[in-house]
């Protein structure tokens, strides 16, 4: 890691607040290592990715870490704006930090980022720069699973009720409420494992095992090992889909013999209407979609 100064950019709103008090926290804590800080905040969507952006392109001395401090959507922005620096810096690009504060911190969970600002500055001043994958969806990146179906329109219904909710039980709630009225839809979906064709509950393409706030949607998912896991449920009735749910919190929905495990490096889904794409919480593409993985795409700061 160069010796260069740290830049911390805060969700304010996130975790109702979390956010900011967690980047003062972090912040202050490194500084007392004897580490130049700044501290960003947005107040928009895609003000994280457009502020990383201009401080890696403004030309005063190089940064060493770009930390994120908010939930998954904060994270997607800034990964963004890191990867298509790294294509360019190479190894001179800044590495990812993580300082979870949002509802959903999946990102986070999977290299084991703590929640306490005292152990998130020692690693992000003492942690090792290790590779990381992300996903790409029609040539935007994502972290943690990008879902076509059902936990699509979940998502959306998460984010339009604005609920008290956070995380898993959020989740929990908007996926009974949506799966009263959901109609599995006709999908094509390609990749490295053949092709499937039929009506389908969800596909959801993971990088991570998690999403949603600690969902294990894909229990063997891992972003370091150059393979998105795809789960695919086929069509069930309301019922038996409501039911599955206790076992997809557990990560035990492998045993339902609608429940299909496929790794890959590259597929495409394709659908008779435009279904929305949804990752780390934020509505990112529709079909017809090509996802692949992209291979260590950054460097993230992780325990040592």
């Amino acid at each position: 890691m160069n010796s260069g100064p740290m830049l911390i950019i805060v969700n304010p709103s996130s975790g109702k607040g979390k956010g900011s008090r967690t980047a003062a926290a972090v912040a202050e804590l490194v500084r007392q290592h004897g580490v130049d800080v700044e501290v960003r905040h947005t107040a928009a969507s895609g003000d994280a990715e457009r502020i990383a952006r201009a401080a890696m392109a403004s030309g005063t001395r190089p940064l060493r870490c770009v930390v994120a401090c908010g939930g998954d959507g904060t994270v997607q922005e800034i990964a963004n704006a890191l990867a298509d620096a790294r294509s360019s810096l190479g190894d001179a690009c800044p590495t990812l930090g993580l300082a979870p504060a949002g509802r959903c911190n999946d990102f986070a969970r999977a290299f084991r980022i703590p929640t306490d600002p005292a152990a998130m500055a020692d690693i992000l001043v003492n942690g090792h720069a290790l590779p990381a994958d992300l996903g790409r969806v029609n040539g935007r990146y994502f972290c943690t699973v990008a879902t076509a179906g059902v936990d699509a329109e979940v998502s959306s219904f998460v984010d339009t009720m604005r609920m008290p909710l956070r995380g898993t039980l959020a989740y929990l709630y908007g996926a009974i409420r949506v799966l009263i009225r959901y109609r599995p839809y006709d999908m094509t979906i390609t990749g490295d494992f053949g092709v499937i064709e039929r009506p389908v509950l969800l596909a959801s393409t993971a990088n991570t095992s998690c999403y949603g706030g600690a969902i294990r949607i894909a229990p063997d998912a891992d972003p370091t090992d150059g393979l998105l896991d795809l789960c695919v449920i086929d069509r069930v009735t309301r019922l038996r889909a409501i039911a599955l749910i206790p076992a997809l919190l557990a990560g035990k929905h492998g045993r339902c013999p609608a429940v299909h495990f496929l790794r890959t490096q590259r597929l495409t889904i394709e659908s008779r209407r435009p279904l929305e794409l949804w990752a780390d919480g934020e509505r990112i593409a529709r079909t017809p979609a090509t996802i692949e993985v992209v291979p260590a795409a950054l460097r993230v700061l992780q325990p040592v």
